[in-house]
């Protein structure tokens, strides 16, 4: 049901009236008049008839009432709204705080980005000019590691040079020593020739000659007594030291090899072989020694004197096998 309103506006007489002289007419859905028993039912009876609905509404202290009713809950919507709105503006504000903080956050991100990637650049610069640095320090390597190579082939080749001269030089150097012992020992003959063979001043051949002596000196081992038969059978005996110089030369020629010598107790004096006397003589005895010590197991006590590696000397059993040193005269060792 529609309710159509006159186009003219209403006025304060016309409130006044009667419902019938109202301008309001119900329509239908097509715009046709509504039948009488629709728009209003027929009223009891010995009642009057009630008023249009609209009427009521109208009439009275209601449009004041529905006017404040309606301000108010206008001023509700507005408070409301206003409220709505002023929360809306502070979290808009709060979003433009925050847009600007992130604003601000991302324009130092990107320029902490762009200093990123200066250094990056700067990185990238300083890695390949270490590689550059390192190629060539592998290329100084490679050359050094050549010339090292070089090197040691010419220090091998001049050591083998070396050895070779050094090789030829002993070999000469013994020819030398061999021609001068030749040429000594055909001046000894010509000498004794001349002598008519009176008298012969030269050692037999592998003896050496010191101080008016002959030397001879052993490569094997021997006990003290067969050492000392060896000397005589030789037309000499063994070595006896009379002087610090004589010592150092024998000791030259022995080295380090424990060596006999001319002296001995059996009866518990020492004595020389030659007959020089023991106490008066040259001494060069080990600390401590001789100590005549029977601990060795060979029996008895030690009654033979020996060289000891470092040339000092030293008494020991008689039956040890050691090198000895026959001493003759100029032209007495056969």
């Amino acid at each position: 049901m529609c309710w159509h309103l006159p186009e003219h506006p209403l006025t304060h007489s016309d409130l006044g009236r009667p419902p019938t002289s109202m301008a309001l007419t119900p329509t239908g859905p097509w715009g046709s008049p509504l039948p009488p028993h629709i728009l209003m039912p027929p009223p009891p009876a010995g009642l009057p008839p009630p008023l249009p609905f609209l009427h009521q509404l109208c009439s009275g202290p209601r449009p004041l009432l529905f006017s404040l009713g309606l301000s108010l809950l206008l001023l509700v919507g507005i408070c409301v709204i206003g409220s709505q709105n002023s929360q809306f503006q502070r979290d808009l504000a709060t979003l433009r705080a925050t847009f600007s903080n992130l604003t601000s956050n991302n324009v130092a991100a990107m320029a902490e980005v762009q200093a990123l990637k200066a250094q990056g650049g700067l990185l990238q610069e300083m890695v390949t000019s270490l590689k550059s640095e390192v190629e060539n320090h592998k290329q100084d390597l490679q050359a050094a590691r050549s010339l090292n190579d070089k090197v040691f082939f010419l220090e091998s080749k001049l050591e083998k040079e070396l050895q070779e001269l050094q090789a030829g030089h002993s070999d000469t150097v013994l020819r030398v020593q061999q021609l001068a012992k030749d040429l000594k020992a055909l001046s000894c003959q010509m000498a004794t020739l001349q002598n008519n063979g009176s008298r012969n001043t030269c050692c037999a051949p592998n003896w050496l000659e010191y101080e008016g002596s002959c030397y001879w000196f052993s490569r094997s081992g021997k006990s003290w007594p067969e050492a000392d038969k060896y000397c005589q059978l030789e037309s000499a005996h063994l070595v006896v030291v009379n002087s610090r110089e004589e010592q150092t030369f024998v000791q030259e020629h022995i080295g380090s090899s424990y060596t006999w010598m001319g002296l001995s107790d059996p009866e518990g004096i020492w004595k020389w072989v030659d007959g020089t006397d023991y106490e008066t003589n040259f001494k060069n005895w080990k600390p401590g020694q001789p100590d005549d010590w029977h601990g060795h197991g060979l029996g008895g006590g030690e009654d033979c004197a020996h060289f000891h590696p470092d040339g000092k000397w030293n008494d020991d059993a008689c039956q040890r096998s050691y090198r000895w040193v026959c001493e003759a005269g100029l032209g007495s060792a056969s």
